[in-house]
């Protein structure tokens, strides 16, 4: 999309902290490096993101923003395989819906989008 990235995770279940505890580190097994949060996780690719981003705009668009990424991301817990195959449906033909989206300025207004989609949207 030309605004923003979907992806799907998957993390070590087995000791994870709930949801919503984005600073707790899963347990591990004895001696092992603890396993990165999806917070670090995310945290890590939006810095690689912004720094080959900044770099390019230095070398071929100096005047533009550098600013990349919202504060935060949104995250959703996929809790069977009914929900993964639908998730997995909605990244795939979302760059399709582009007209679409809410965040589009030349956006068509879609019942029927909102309707199938507006559950993963918040909407």
């Amino acid at each position: 999309m030309p605004n923003h990235i979907h992806f799907i995770a998957w993390l070590n279940p087995v000791g994870a902290p709930l949801a919503g505890a984005h600073n707790a580190r899963p347990m591990t097994r004895a001696g092992a490096s603890p396993a990165p949060t999806l917070a670090e996780m995310v945290g890590a690719f939006k810095s690689i993101v912004a720094t080959e981003w900044l770099k390019w705009l230095g070398q071929n668009a100096p005047h533009r923003s550098g600013r990349v990424w919202q504060r935060n991301y949104y995250e959703r817990v996929i809790r069977n395989e009914g929900e993964l195959a639908s998730i997995r449906e909605y990244i795939h033909l979302n760059p399709l819906k582009w007209e679409l989206d809410r965040e589009n300025p030349r956006r068509v207004a879609s019942r029927e989008y909102t309707r199938q989609w507006g559950w993963l949207e918040g909407g």
